[in-house]
């Protein structure tokens, strides 16, 4: 299978986008929902929405959001498991709560991440790291439980962080995890961005459900960020953490705060995105970029009309267009885009054959109707748009060149936006679809691809 690479990068103050050479990249299926495990259990989900290493394993959290259920019935979010890479995927939870009408009580996995420990909340050393996977819903009771994994049993504990009325088009949710050390008290943390509560923390507990012990309270409350952008209002996401220079950040809305560690931690705003255009989440994808011998500056993708992946110092909160994502994509597709989301969750660390290190980060674009469609893409009409059905990605080269990927196999549906990247064992997976508010069934999907193919 032959691919073309769209290549960006700055010459004079101006971005140049074209064709470098073809790459043959062979992608292959690991995951298409609809089909049962070796086990019998059920396999679905419109979207497979996170991937995550743990343990020498490969997870994967899905999600029944806009599910149009066929004779099997319909379905509770689940983890899967890839054992190995000659394994087949299995169901390793099910949320399988139900409501008093008997209604599943979860829609989707919101949140994957491991976690390791290596103190106590004291402090103290362990005597051997520890080493948690955490998970979270789309709880259609407001509630938000972290979820943690005995890897001894394979058996999942939760706790409540949270309890808020959901909304008409929002449920209350974490988003994200993040991890981080004290630079004063030295102590490994955990946080849970949920929002409309604010960001949680956590240390290693053994006594505590889940072996983790968290605050009552938020560290950062929601009354401290701005919603006063098109699209946010009262839907605001705690998207993501980056750990940069030894300090912890975190994408609210549209704007990036900076953790003050200490016995009386405080959180302080570094960056307000003064191009935000319209959008629902805001910035994703927060990651510390490293690419000279100065500090690391922060890497975000402001999602929706004003698309952009914006490079932002840290220290000063000065930032700089790296790449322009609506130019972007036009060019390389030759025909408009409107409303582009980039890096869903985050932006994934790889180090290629003959290139270094690099970024990949999965997207989705919109195209406006009657735009004309050059031969090669298909749209997906969702009722109050059409978005470009392939799945694409962007590998971020040092310096910040990008070249231009889609992820393509033998498949009957659109593929429709790259949700999550993993490395694992050697290769490189993708997981995705997006149902984008319309009718969707068994449309979640996992491919992979080895690291000199891509």
């Amino acid at each position: 299978m032959k691919q073309w690479r769209w290549s960006a990068w700055f010459l004079a103050g101006g971005l140049v986008v074209g064709v470098s050479e073809a790459a043959a990249g062979y992608y292959q299926l690991s995951y298409i929902a609809g089909l049962r495990d070796p086990w019998g259990e059920y396999l679905g989900g419109t979207e497979m929405r996170l991937l995550a290493v743990h343990n020498g394993k490969l997870f994967a959290g899905n999600g029944y959001w806009e599910d149009r259920p066929d004779s099997e019935g319909a379905q509770a979010p689940q983890i899967l498991v890839l054992d190995g890479p000659g394994a087949h995927w299995r169901v390793d939870h099910a949320f399988t709560d139900r409501l008093s009408n008997e209604r599943w009580r979860d829609l989707a996995v919101g949140a994957l991440a491991p976690v390791v420990f290596t103190t106590d909340g004291a402090g103290r050393r362990l005597d051997r790291p520890v080493e948690l996977l955490l998970a979270s819903t789309w709880d259609l009771t407001g509630a938000a439980r972290v979820f943690t994994r005995n890897d001894a049993t394979e058996k999942w504990t939760s706790i409540t962080l949270a309890q808020d009325r959901p909304g008409r088009d929002f449920l209350p949710q974490i988003r994200s995890f993040g991890t981080h050390r004290d630079r004063v008290t030295g102590v490994d943390l955990v946080f849970a961005g949920e929002m409309p509560g604010g960001i949680f923390k956590g240390v290693y507990d053994d006594t505590s459900p889940g072996r983790i012990r968290w605050s009552a309270a938020p560290e950062l409350g929601a009354a401290g960020v701005a919603s006063r952008f098109s699209g946010l209002g009262s839907r605001l996401r705690v998207s993501s953490f980056a750990e940069a220079n030894g300090r912890l950040y975190t994408a609210v809305g549209q704007q990036v705060f900076e953790r003050v560690d200490g016995p009386t931690p405080s959180w302080r705003l570094i960056y307000t995105n003064p191009y935000p255009g319209h959008s629902e989440t805001g910035l994703r994808g927060l990651t510390a970029i490293h690419d000279d011998d100065g500090p690391d500056a922060l890497l975000a993708a402001v999602e929706g009309s004003a698309a952009r992946l914006v490079r932002i110092d840290p220290t000063t909160g000065a930032e700089r267009t790296e790449l322009d994502l609506r130019q972007f994509l036009s060019n390389a597709w030759g025909m408009p885009v409107s409303y582009v989301i980039a890096a869903y969750n985050d932006m994934a660390p790889a180090r290629l054959p003959g290139v270094g290190n690099v970024f990949l980060i999965g997207l989705m674009a919109f195209v406006p109707r009657g735009a004309p469609i050059p031969p090669g893409h298909s749209l997906v009409d969702v009722g109050y748009g059409q978005v470009e059905g392939g799945a694409w990605y962007l590998i971020r080269r040092q310096g910040g060149r990008y070249d231009l990927h889609r992820v393509d196999f033998s498949s009957t549906t659109p593929l429709v936006a790259i949700r999550s990247i993993r490395l694992y064992r050697g290769a490189v997976y993708f997981a995705g679809f997006d149902a984008n508010k319309a009718p969707a069934h068994s449309t979640a999907w996992i491919a992979w691809a080895n690291l000199d193919g891509l």
